[in-house]
């Protein structure tokens, strides 16, 4: 029996060795590889996405008829940002990609330094203002602006804009209170004002840039005695010595023009350039040799960097001829005398029309900068003159499709550039 048990036990082992082998046969070959790798090389398998995670790997793909659907303005502006090279290998696809770069508005909007887009807004007396009329200069197309319930809730007055910030004044609803409104971020801001004198004008000044900035607003008094800035950055109102030449000219249409850290005016006959510093508050002429002979009436224009140009009838005995655009040329300090040179003429055929809309009652015209563009405008005509600075061309924006026929006076145009920084 001794001698069996060792033939028993070899025959039993051999007989579960072999249906071993034979159960390893019938595993899968990656199962085997699992079992016999040692348990300090395993590795766990992954963790699962998260369900917003895999619910955007899953949408990753937008349709082909939502991108259909796009306008081809908001097309235009995403193509704009692809690379030179990705652009030529559109080309071959179709027919309107391979005319893109030879598209006057795409190559303007390749190379602006800047694709933020810019509008022109129009008010009016007799607007509801739970919207504005605002035209999308690169779309060609007018479209309804809607604002905050805050700015439509009661009769309201657009006064300034600057820097995606609009400057409302809330009457009869709240007489002492200025509206701050940043349409872009849907924030606004009441801003009491410093005095219950009624005031002709408000200028906003907004200085573009890629961080969060503030604003100050300057507000004349009727007494023309004072003037107020107020500061974004310390909510306070500045009490400042007045300009008689300047507050007093019974003109409510001219705001100052910001250039070289100070806003600037005009005054009346003789015609001068004054300068108001929004620091130290302080009126000083500004250094520039005498403004051209003959004019009738003059404006200025800038483009809130370091670009001033003076708009100017060019006539005798108070009515003008021909229309004129100098540019201030030359720096203080850089052995180059400071000089108006001209840089566009008005067409005599334009002239005429331009001459008839005033009625040679220059007090109604009113001019502003626009992305490029000297707008020439009255508040007695519906429809815009404009330069454009960069071709020397003339022409004239057609009358807003959503006015009625019988609205005749009373029609303020601003320029609006979306800021996402402009803090109210």
């Amino acid at each position: 029996m001794r001698k069996s048990l060792p033939t028993f036990y070899s025959s039993s082992k051999h007989s579960l060795h072999m249906r071993g082998r034979r159960t390893e046969d019938r595993m899968p070959r990656r199962e085997r590889e699992e079992q016999t790798t040692p348990i300090a090389q395993s590795k766990p398998p992954p963790p699962p996405l998260p369900a917003a995670a895999a619910a955007a790997a899953e949408e990753e793909e937008m349709e082909p008829a939502i991108w259909g659907q796009l306008p081809d303005e908001l097309l235009d502006r995403i193509l704009a940002l692809l690379p030179l090279r990705t652009l030529l290998a559109l080309r071959p696809t179709c027919k309107r990609f391979n005319s893109l770069l030879v598209s006057p508005s795409f190559l303007s909007l390749l190379h602006s330094p800047s694709s933020s887009p810019a509008f022109l807004l129009l008010s009016h007396p007799q607007f509801s203002h739970r919207f504005l009329p605002l035209y999308d200069s690169f779309a060609d197309g007018w479209r309804n602006l809607r604002l905050l319930p805050s700015a439509a809730a009661s009769p309201s007055q657009l006064l300034s804009s600057s820097s995606g910030l609009l400057c409302f004044s809330l009457l009869p609803s709240r007489p002492s209170s200025l509206l701050i409104f940043n349409l872009l971020t849907k924030t606004s801001k009441f801003v009491s004002l410093p005095t219950h004198d009624p005031f002709s004008f408000a200028t906003l000044v907004s200085l573009p840039s890629s961080t969060p900035h503030g604003y100050k607003i300057f507000l004349p008094s009727s007494s023309s005695t004072s003037v107020f800035v107020y500061d974004s950055a310390s909510f306070s109102w500045t009490r400042f010595p007045g300009f008689d030449l300047i507050l007093d000219r019974g003109n409510s249409h001219q705001e100052g023009v910001f250039f070289d850290g100070a806003l600037y005016f005009t005054t009346n006959e003789p015609f001068s350039v004054v300068g108001f510093h929004l620091q130290s508050g302080k009126w000083e002429p500004m250094s520039s040799p005498s403004l051209p002979a003959e004019l009738a009436f003059v404006r200025l224009v800038g483009d809130g960097r370091n670009r001033l140009y003076l708009v100017g009838g060019v006539g005798r005995d108070g009515i003008s001829r021909s229309l004129r655009v100098w540019e201030l040329v030359g720096k203080d300090g850089e052995g180059k005398v400071r000089a108006w040179e001209e840089v566009g003429r008005l067409p005599e055929m334009m002239c005429r029309k331009f001459v008839s809309v005033c009625y040679h009652n220059y007090s109604h015209v009113y001019c502003l900068w626009h992305e490029g563009l000297v707008c020439v405008c009255c508040t007695t005509w519906p429809e815009v003159l404009f330069y454009r600075v960069a071709r020397g061309t003339w022409h004239w924006l057609p009358r807003c499709p959503m006015l009625p026929e019988k609205w005749s006076c009373g029609f303020r145009w601003f320029s609006f550039v979306p800021d996402l920084y402009a803090l109210v």
